[in-house]
């Protein structure tokens, strides 16, 4: 049976500066999730002064509760930590925790029968097996998937090179749904995306082109449709590449910018997983469109089965566990991107409040901190790879997200 995974608990408070927020200070509430993976519930915050409240979300995941009067003192905390209680900070806003939509457009063309290893198994068995290997992941219990292999053997459907019909390539192989805690076959999504996999290898006649514009601008239209339907969950492409553009428009600016479009649109994001054979500057021109900075790339070899599943967790990681909206201010309110702060406690008491870096390239050193998705119109926080290892480690550990207090750029000294 897949267990579940024990997910840090995240407390999000959200605390407007005097005049930003509707209503004075009064008791908050929080949004706390439980150790369970989400399974696409969603809570919401409410401002407004007064008693706390307590409820449930349908799903089960997150729980509201009452938290202490912050709206006295001025004080930071032991570590230098911005406390809700600071005079910068009073009043409420709204804040809502979603779960996670996400398609993977993998590549299935001729090329993936190559051999990536010398006498060895082809490019195909090896990053089919790590697809596999990812669906049944006690990690991904709790992920809504959708798949589509492309390009397509039935020239009738039209999502292959010839046809580069979009619209065909916006129609999921298998549609989107809810990976469960147990495996397949109990887990009824994870046996569909195994047996789509199983039937999905390219047989020995494979050939033709890299439909990539026909396929990536399908999987945009179906995630953009799926946030309209969803609008408070997060939305995810996922393309898996072995090869160059070949077939359909092949300028890859006109590819890049079907990225951008849906990323300015509707904050849907790219990650662009270039395979041996692919060009490593078309990949990172795609996932920088699409907000997630640089392309990631796995290479032929006895380590491609584990690297492209250490790549599918890492985005799954990202998307899930450590990326969370800027709350919603209340009627009236706006919230300056400029004054929001994040602070993590850990277990013991000890809160610290994390540094703001510009964008997730800056999080490559590995130093703590958040970025938005998009700096020019953020609407998500995300936690860079350290800070997100650590608050999902430590199960006790809880955020906080604090607006009204300019934001602290470096650690507090």
């Amino acid at each position: 049976m897949r267990s579940t995974t024990a997910f840090a608990s995240l407390t999000l408070l959200a605390l407007l500066a005097s005049g930003c927020g509707a209503g004075g200070p009064g008791t908050g509430v929080s949004t706390t999730t439980k150790s369970e993976p989400s399974t696409g519930g969603q809570a919401s915050v409410s401002g407004g002064g007064g008693g706390g409240a307590s409820s449930s979300s349908a799903a089960g995941k997150f729980s509201l509760t009452p938290t202490p009067d912050g709206s006295a003192g001025t004080s930071t905390g032991g570590n230098g930590a911005l406390l809700p209680g600071m005079a910068c900070a009073t009043g409420t806003a709204s804040a809502k925790l979603a779960g996670v939509n996400m398609i993977v457009a993998f590549d299935r063309s001729g090329s993936m029968r190559q051999s990536a290893v010398r006498n060895g198994p082809t490019r195909w068995e090896l990053t089919s097996a790590a697809l596999k290997a990812f669906f049944a992941s006690p990690d991904a219990a709790g992920l809504k998937l959708a798949l589509r292999f492309f390009p397509d053997d039935n020239p009738a459907v039209g999502c292959n090179d010839q046809a580069c019909d979009a619209a065909a390539c916006a129609q999921p192989l298998v549609a989107l749904g809810n990976l469960s805690a147990p495996a397949a076959p109990v887990d009824a999504q994870e046996q569909a995306l195994l047996d789509a996999t199983d039937k999905s290898a390219p047989g020995m006649g494979a050939g033709g082109g890299t439909p990539t514009s026909a396929a990536l601008a399908g999987a945009l239209a179906w995630a953009q449709a799926q946030h309209v339907l969803t609008p408070n969950e997060n939305t995810v492409v996922v393309l898996v590449t072995d090869g160059e553009p070949h077939g359909c428009d092949e300028d890859i600016t006109n590819i890049s910018k079907l990225a951008s479009d849906a990323f300015a649109a509707d904050n849907v994001r790219t990650y662009a997983i270039g395979l041996t054979g692919s060009r490593e500057a078309d990949m990172d021109a795609i996932a920088l469109a699409g907000g997630t900075t640089k392309g990631i790339f796995v290479s032929d070899g006895v380590s491609t089965q584990q690297d492209l599943l250490d790549a599918l967790a890492a985005i799954r990681g990202q998307v899930l566990d450590c990326d969370f909206p800027l709350p919603v201010a209340a009627a009236g309110a706006t919230i300056d991107p400029t004054r929001v702060n994040v602070n993590v406690t850990a277990t013991g008491g000890v809160k610290t409040t994390l540094a703001q870096v510009p964008d997730e390239a800056a999080c490559a050193t590995g130093a703590p901190g958040w970025h938005y998705d998009n700096p020019q119109s953020p609407a998500r926080i995300v936690l860079c790879k350290a800070s997100c290892d650590a608050v999902t480690v430590d199960v006790m550990a809880s955020l906080e997200v604090l607006l009204g207090c300019e934001t602290i750029t470096e650690v507090p000294k």
